[in-house]
């Protein structure tokens, strides 16, 4: 998500700088949009946060180490319950 122009385009300021051909794409492009939003600053999908790729292997040893290095699968269930 953070990397597709044409979404965060349009989730910052409303509208696109390009304008879209493909009716299928501009509908695809607004029905992804409708649970992404913004507060304060941070990104979420739903209720989730949405983190920055560059952030996103620190979230995971940081909640690794939290719920007390247990395996690798129980890391990824807490990873999932917060974060998209």
């Amino acid at each position: 998500m953070w990397k597709d122009e044409t979404y965060m385009t349009l989730l910052f300021k409303g509208t696109l700088d390009q304008v879209l051909d493909d009716a299928i794409e501009v509908n695809r492009t607004k029905k992804r949009l409708l649970d992404y939003y913004w507060r304060e600053d941070t990104f979420f999908f739903k209720n989730l946060v949405v983190p920055k790729l560059e952030e996103k292997k620190v979230l995971v040893r940081n909640i690794h180490e939290v719920i007390g290095h247990f395996s690798e699968r129980r890391t990824l269930v807490e990873v999932m319950k917060r974060f998209f």
